[in-house]
């Protein structure tokens, strides 16, 4: 069962489920707003809210570089 642990509405989601952790990253355009969802590294973890914001940006500037970990459904 999907678990919701951290929220910063429009910007990211932090799930766990199945001892699994992954952001949820929204990205808002001026036509459509959508989210796609990240698998954290082993390191990311732990991270606290403040570092989850700033992984979630990174993510958006740069999805590129954490393509290869998106979630797809």
């Amino acid at each position: 069962m999907k678990k919701e642990l951290f929220d910063s509405p429009w910007d990211f989601t932090l799930y766990e489920e199945n001892g699994v952790k992954f952001l949820e990253v929204v990205y808002c355009n001026s036509f459509v707003d959508f989210s796609r969802k990240f698998k954290l590294l082993e390191d990311e973890t732990d991270f606290d809210f403040e570092e989850l914001k700033k992984l979630a940006e990174d993510i958006r500037n740069n999805y590129e570089k954490y393509k290869d970990r998106e979630i797809k459904v």
